[in-house]
């Protein structure tokens, strides 16, 4: 794998990971007003933190550069057909680009690090 897919592998995790503590947060708080017989104030039921965490998390999947193209560090990118022709036709998935492009140079797993999905999933 190349150095970016895994950056943006450990990214899409972090992500993941605040979602998901924020959600839990939230279902206590409404758990916990629920209980008590009443309709939470939606306002209220995320807090200052909860904020700050999920904003952390959008600027850590900011980038500065395009995104990769492949997953894989190639050993001869210039002659691979695919690469070439992704190039010749100018896919760069630059922000503009209707199509966006990942060649994946290897078979799909659910047992994979990067692309956890079999072929047919996905």
């Amino acid at each position: 794998f190349n150095v970016e897919s895994l950056k943006g592998q450990a990214v899409r995790k972090q992500l993941w990971d605040t979602a998901h503590t924020v959600k839990e947060k939230f279902g206590k708080k409404l758990y916990d007003a629920l209980l008590k017989g009443q309709i939470p104030d939606m306002n209220s039921i995320l807090d200052r933190d909860d904020f700050t965490i999920m904003k952390r998390a959008i600027y850590a999947t900011q980038r500065h550069s395009l995104p990769p193209v492949t997953t894989h560090n190639m050993l001869d990118d210039s002659k691979d057909p695919i690469l070439s022709n992704v190039r010749r036709i100018g896919l760069f998935n630059s922000r503009n680009d209707r199509v966006k492009i990942i060649f994946h140079p290897e078979f799909l797993s659910s047992t994979s690090p990067l692309l956890p999905m079999d072929y047919d999933d996905f």
